[in-house]
Formats: structure tokens, C-alpha cells, sequence
């Protein structure tokens, strides 16, 4: 256990954890690394393949009269204990304990953002679009839906717009979503989509798709004579939009359909948002 003492001294050495080397079980069953996935996994790791190492090298030693040094051995379990991190998804949190024993691996650090839905200011309706392109010759869809600053949903739209690109999409639905909202005499409004290219183009107007440019500077200027903000969001924080969007895939080409009243298929989705409730993403 020699080797094993020396490589968790030296692996754990300048991460401000004590460890208790009274007794092996105690590192296993210990506190270390309790509450956190990352670093339970990484110390588990290092446990079996040092195992391995001392044995390996024993039998080295003793039948093939061969010996490695001890920094060789130190890399190899380093080299290990990365290799076996790839393999599964673990989590770490935002804390320093984390972040220095994922710099001692050098692994990347995965945490857990938590992404939830905002509703608007007060008199404000909040709208938010999302965009979806699917197959080689790709077919577009869009998703709205209306909310307002108590979460109360005021409708929702899908439609097919047959072949269009990734981005296309993503600028269709917010220009349809302008669109239905000047329909709607609406004067307050809040946009939200998880396209960045379309967040950036509201304002810098800058990256619209040539093709789509005279809509797209007619939705700014009706956006520039009321009251109109622009948010960008995480695909978690959009999702009743985007459950929209992939359900107008499955519409008529060129074809779109209006809920007055939530669908079955988003209830759930809106339930969430209502409630505050967050949707962790990796990072």
C-alpha cells in the first residue's frame, strides 16, 4: 500500500482536503469527496487503478526482472484515471475542491447550470419563438407561444414552412411572432428565442439571411414604434417553444395550427414554468 499512499499524498496535495491515512477504509468510506459525484468518482478511479498498477508492476518485478520508475507509474495512473472519467457522464459542482482536482486530471470540469423561465414585467406579454429544421432536404417548422406577466397563457401557434435551413427557421418564428403580435395589437412585448444569431441581429442587425432582410426590417420597425425588449435564453428555458416547433413538423406543409387554449402535449411544460421550476444543463 506503499504506492498507493504515495500517489493520493501527491495527487490530492495542494487541494485543501485532509485525508485520514489511519486506515484505506476510511479514504474509500470516508467523507472525501461526499456530496460531490466528480470527486468521489476521480478517488474511487484512483483507488482500483493503483490496485492494478502495484500488482502489474509486482509481476513485473518478480518474472521479468523489469522495473518502472515511480514517476512512470504516477502518469500511467493519471493517465488511467482520466481515461476511465471519458466513460461516464459525472457531474461536479461550482466549488474549489472540484475545480482543482479536475485541474490535476486535467479533465473538464461538467456543472450543472440551472435554467428556468422568466416571466415578463408587468403588462407586458412575453413571447417565446423557437425554430426547428430536420433531414437532408430540410424541412422547417416554428413554435410561439404567448404568456403573460402571471404566466397565463394566452395562446400558441406550430406551423410547417416547408424547406428552410437551421437559421432560417429560427428567423421565420421570431418574425412570425412579431408578426401575430402586431396582429394582436399588442403594445408591450418581451421576445424570447434561443438562437443567439437572431438575438444578435435584433440588435446589431447584423447575420439576417438575405432572403428574409425586407421582412426582417419591417418586424424592427414595428418593433421600434411600441414597446419591445429582445431576450436571449438556453433551449431549457425555451422549451415550451420548441416542443411547439417539433410538433409543426408533423403538420401539413405550409400549414398552421392555433391553440386559443394550451394543447395536452405542453401542459405539463407550462405547469413548470408557472411554478419557477429550473431544468439543469450540463456545461
Amino acid at each position: 500500500m506503499q504506492g498507493y499512499y504515495y500517489f493520493v499524498k501527491v495527487a490530492f496535495k495542494g487541494t485543501d482536503t485532509h485525508l485520514d491515512f489511519s486506515n484505506c477504509l476510511n479514504l474509500i468510506l470516508g467523507s472525501l469527496g461526499r456530496g460531490s459525484q466528480l470527486v468521489q468518482h476521480l478517488l474511487n478511479s484512483a483507488i482500483i487503478h493503483n490496485i492494478w498498477l502495484i500488482w502489474t508492476e509486482r509481476n513485473q518485478r518478480c518474472f521479468n526482472d523489469k522495473h518502472s520508475s515511480m514517476t512512470t507509474l504516477f502518469n500511467n495512473m493519471l493517465a488511467e484515471v482520466k481515461l476511465s472519467y471519458h466513460l461516464v457522464l459525472v457531474k461536479g459542482n461550482s466549488c474549489m475542491q472540484d475545480f482543482k482536482i479536475s485541474r490535476l486530471f486535467s479533465i473538464p470540469l461538467h456543472t450543472k447550470r440551472v435554467v428556468d423561465w422568466c416571466p415578463p414585467p408587468y403588462n407586458t406579454i412575453k413571447i417565446n419563438c423557437d425554430g426547428s429544421s430536420i433531414g437532408t432536404q430540410p424541412c422547417g417548422a416554428i413554435g410561439i407561444v404567448f404568456r403573460d406577466y402571471r404566466a397565463n397563457f394566452l395562446g400558441a401557434f406550430a406551423s410547417n414552412i416547408g424547406h428552410a435551413s437551421a437559421i432560417e427557421a429560427e428567423f421565420s418564428a421570431c418574425m412570425m411572432a412579431i408578426e401575430k403580435a402586431r396582429d394582436m395589437l399588442l403594445t408591450q412585448i418581451c421576445l424570447e428565442t434561443d438562437s443567439l444569431q437572431v438575438f444578435k441581429a435584433y440588435n446589431k442587425n447584423i447575420g439576417v439571411p438575405w432572403k428574409m432582410r425586407s421582412r426582417w426590417l419591417n418586424c424592427l420597425s414595428f418593433c421600434k414604434s411600441i414597446n419591445c425588449s429582445f431576450m436571449h435564453t438556453l433551449r431549457e428555458g425555451n422549451i415550451v417553444a420548441d416542443t411547439l416547433a417539433k410538433n409543426g413538423q408533423g403538420l401539413a406543409l405550409y400549414s398552421t395550427q392555433w391553440w386559443p387554449s394550451p394543447p395536452n402535449f405542453i401542459l405539463s411544460l407550462l405547469d413548470r414554468d408557472r411554478l419557477g421550476l429550473s431544468i439543469s444543463r450540463m456545461t
